[in-house]
């Protein structure tokens, strides 16, 4: 059940402040294997309270305003001009463009800001951790966890379906986050002028422009779902990305506690770039296991979005390794390609909540993941285990994770991130 009023529910305030007054377990936390990660590294100490509930659930009507003005302004005449000013900025810096656009300009500023907490070693440092994760393992949790976990609510959803395309995209969808992925963790991928920081900011305008389109539309209602893309989708959206990110050692890629203090500290940088509000950004893993428990708790109400959105994901996972045409000489592989998928949902997610958006039993092909991880913990430890061997392995993974994602994408026909997904209001 979806528990995140469109205002604050009146509590007395001493109640309001206690700091035993804990909310509901969701349903989803109760089984499966995120309780047993609640249960091992928090426990109950990251079930929030009452009044952390209602600080979350305000920012429902919390979106990304230097992004919504940007869009405003195309809208508003600035069309094809004001587009090229974005693009010219992102590539070139805001002084090469001349008279810019206030909000052109505003919107620039947001990416250009630094925060104090941002230390480039450890950008360095996760890029090289994650690069020894190939990118068919990071398309598999992607298409069995993330996206799956993504769908969990309707208001969510309501957002994607408008869209359309979705059945017929869904490979592509994928292909285009996992792109998205691999620019950010690349080598200087989140520095000024790296690929990651210019299509995290291309990705924040499609947001500002789907929000614009849904608005303009009249039929969103905002007291029950608050803004269209709003800080809480943020949430519910880049949370399950970070969980892959760090979920990659239970594939057996392996890392140190700096590395994975590393990794979440590059993700809070690419939250801020994408306009997180700082209150959402995940700085320690009791962060993102806390907001974890407060996005399932205000969003979690699985319907029939849930259930076909996640069906459409599981049954492309075959195009993604290139099964356009069944190969009979491997018969059924596209049928284990997407059981596979299947129970990688059913076991990050949990039986109640799989039962209930129609995910499969598990199969036997569920005896294949450990036998898959240990084989990459072997691979893994035997990259690393020579002096400098992570740097090489890094390397060497970086450029074989450039050349995969390029061909996947190539194969399912995926977009750039710089397109304009809604046509301008009238």
């Amino acid at each position: 059940m979806t528990h995140a009023p469109s205002t604050p529910r009146t509590i007395p305030t001493p109640r309001l402040h206690d700091r035993d007054a804990r909310v509901e377990t969701p349903s989803i936390l109760q089984r499966g294997v995120l309780r047993g990660i609640m249960s091992l590294m928090a426990g109950d100490s990251v079930r929030p309270t009452e009044a952390q509930v209602q600080a979350f659930t305000k920012l429902m009507h919390t979106c990304d305003p230097v992004a919504d003005e940007v869009v405003a302004a195309i809208h508003g005449g600035g069309g094809a001009t004001l587009r090229g000013q974005v693009e010219q900025a992102l590539e070139e810096g805001i002084e090469t463009v001349t008279d810019p656009h206030p909000a052109v300009a505003a919107f620039i500023a947001s990416i250009d800001d630094v925060p104090y907490w941002v230390d480039y070693d450890k950008l360095d440092l996760a890029a090289q951790a994650i690069a020894r994760t190939p990118t068919h393992t990071l398309t598999a949790l992607t298409a069995g966890i993330a996206f799956p976990a993504s769908y969990v609510s309707p208001r969510v959803n309501d957002v994607l379906l408008r869209g359309g395309e979705l059945a017929d995209r869904t490979a592509a969808r994928i292909t285009e986050t996992v792109s998205w992925s691999i620019d950010c963790a690349a080598p200087g991928g989140m520095e000024r002028f790296g690929e990651g920081t210019k299509n995290t900011a291309r990705v924040r305008l499609v947001h500002a422009y789907i929000r614009a389109g849904i608005e303009h539309g009249g039929d969103w209602n905002p007291d029950t779902h608050g803004k269209p893309v709003n800080q809480l989708h943020y949430c519910v959206t880049m949370v399950p990305i970070i969980g892959v990110a760090l979920g990659a050692m239970a594939a057996g890629h392996w890392y140190s506690r700096r590395e994975r203090d590393a990794i979440i500290h590059l993700y809070r940088y690419i939250s801020h770039s994408m306009g997180v509000v700082p209150e959402l950004q995940v700085t320690s893993i009791d962060d993102l296991l806390r907001l974890t428990w407060l996005a399932a708790w205000a969003e979690v109400d699985p319907d029939e979005s849930s259930t076909s959105l996640t069906e459409s994901t599981l049954a492309a996972a075959p195009l993604l390794y290139g099964r356009r045409v069944r190969d009979s000489r491997i018969p059924g592989l596209d049928g284990l390609l997407s059981r596979v998928h299947s129970d990688l949902a059913r076991l990050s997610l949990g039986s109640e909540y799989a039962d209930a958006v129609g995910i499969p039993r598990l199969s036997p092909a569920v005896a294949l993941l450990p036998l898959i991880a240990a084989r990459n913990l072997v691979a893994d430890r035997a990259q690393v285990a020579l002096p400098g061997g992570p740097v090489r392995a890094a390397r060497r993974g970086h450029r074989r994770r450039v050349r995969a994602i390029e061909d996947v994408k190539r194969r399912v026909e995926a977009r750039r991130h710089d397109r304009t997904p809604s046509p301008a209001p009238a």
